[in-house]
């Protein structure tokens, strides 16, 4: 696909109001077309009071020349830019309160208004059991005619993704990070099958790297791009729930299979279905929803079989946090918290965690911790609900981030990033 005059408009505005800003639609109200905003004056863009000063500053500094570079190096390595200008920009996605800027692929986009997409999400650290009913209702559904779009991580993700291949049906993967960005190399394969049976997308740029606080928002392009989000498995504090916020926001269906109701694994799960989302036991549960306005996509045949979860599962994967891990664990040293750190708060009081030597020999569940870090500061609690760790690996992870100088804990249960 060829890139357009307009694309590099775009990138100049999403650079200015960031990922996932809800400003794109009043920028848009005031200067109708991202090449009016680029080409008005400073004076016009600061007299629309649309821009704190943190955009303020990126309108001085941002030079156009960057998203030009932006533009080259997608074209070396093959990604595709999809703007609002673009006929394929998904109008699911223009629709919703906060459509991304830009979408950066790789692959082939499917034309998703025309698709009966689903979303299949749930926690990472998933059972086998649930990682199999995954696996099983992407096969279904792929088999039927349905899109699958999940995250690309580990746990229900990759089991939804391999699914949906293993049935040759059309998946894609939303991400979190840049397309060149070395996130979860051993799932490297996976992406590469995903980018040839469907596409790989997200709005970062490419080299941007997987920080914490990107998933959260990236969850709302997964549930904006179809139907209806089904979850698989979610404790309390799953990050799918996120999405379901998203979804529910958008006007989207949600779809839940139930889970063991002594188990704290389901919790979350089985909290939507009190609130009024579906029971989902098969994949009719789902396609019924749609086949009245698709009918030319699904195939319903055989799809009220119950589901199983004794079929195959995608094994867990490890998440690389770097292009390359350490052979054997590093020794952490003690350190003081680096006070002279200067963290620039965003409007909605995002930092930005940079992975750096400093960090580079945490263990998993501490690496985890700091990366679950959203704002400068934060209760235990929302650190638990966003890592996903039980409580005493959390504890110890805290600990450990504070014995590195990575973290300080503060009175009322709270913790402050350092670095």
């Amino acid at each position: 696909m060829a890139f357009m005059k307009t694309d590099v408009y775009w990138i100049y505005l999403q650079a200015i109001i960031g990922f996932g800003s809800r400003k794109l639609l009043k920028v848009l109200d005031v200067f109708e077309t991202a090449e009016n905003f680029y080409n008005a004056s400073y004076n016009e863009k600061i007299n629309s009071k649309l821009f704190d000063k943190n955009e303020i500053a990126r309108i001085n500094n941002y030079e156009i020349e960057s998203a030009y570079k932006i533009i080259d190096k997608c074209d070396k390595l093959g990604y595709k830019i999809i703007t609002p200008d673009h006929d394929c920009y998904p109008s699911r996605l223009k629709h919703i309160i906060n459509p991304p800027s830009v979408l950066y692929v790789k692959g082939t986009m499917p034309d998703i208004d025309d698709e009966v997409a689903v979303a299949i999400v749930g926690t990472r650290k998933a059972s086998d059991y649930s990682r199999a009913l995954a696996y099983e209702l992407s096969e279904r559904l792929a088999r039927a005619g349905a899109v699958i779009v999940s995250g690309g991580a580990v746990g229900i993700d990759t089991s939804a993704h391999s699914g949906a291949l293993s049935a040759k049906g059309k998946t894609v993967a939303v991400l979190g990070c840049g397309l060149n960005y070395n996130y979860l190399a051993s799932n490297e394969m996976l992406r590469q099958d995903i980018a040839e049976n469907g596409a790989l997308i997200t709005e970062y740029t490419p080299d941007y790297p997987a920080y914490g606080y990107n998933f959260p928002s990236r969850n709302r392009i997964i549930s904006g791009l179809c139907l209806g989000t089904v979850v698989v498995e979610a404790g309390q504090g799953s990050g799918a729930l996120i999405t379901v916020d998203h979804a529910l926001e958008q006007g989207r269906d949600i779809f839940v299979i139930p889970g063991d109701l002594s188990s704290k694994r389901y919790i979350g799960s089985n909290r939507l279905i009190r609130d009024g989302a579906k029971i989902t036991t098969s994949p009719l549960d789902i396609l019924e929803e749609y086949t009245h306005i698709y009918p030319h996509r699904i195939n319903i045949e055989g799809c009220g079989e119950m589901l199983q979860g004794k079929g195959k599962y995608q094994p867990e994967v490890r998440e690389n946090i770097y292009p390359e891990e350490p052979k054997s664990p590093k020794k952490v040293t003690a350190k003081q918290p680096k006070k002279e750190t200067k963290i620039i708060v965003s409007e909605e009081k995002s930092i930005s965690l940079k992975p750096n030597n400093a960090v580079s020999g945490l263990s998993d569940n501490a690496m985890e911790l700091y990366l679950a870090f959203s704002k400068h500061e934060m209760t235990f609690d929302e650190l638990v609900e966003v890592s996903e760790l039980n409580v005493n690996d959390a504890l110890a992870a805290a600990t450990e981030l504070e014995i590195s100088g990575v973290a300080e804990a503060l009175p009322g249960g709270r913790y402050k990033i350092c670095l």
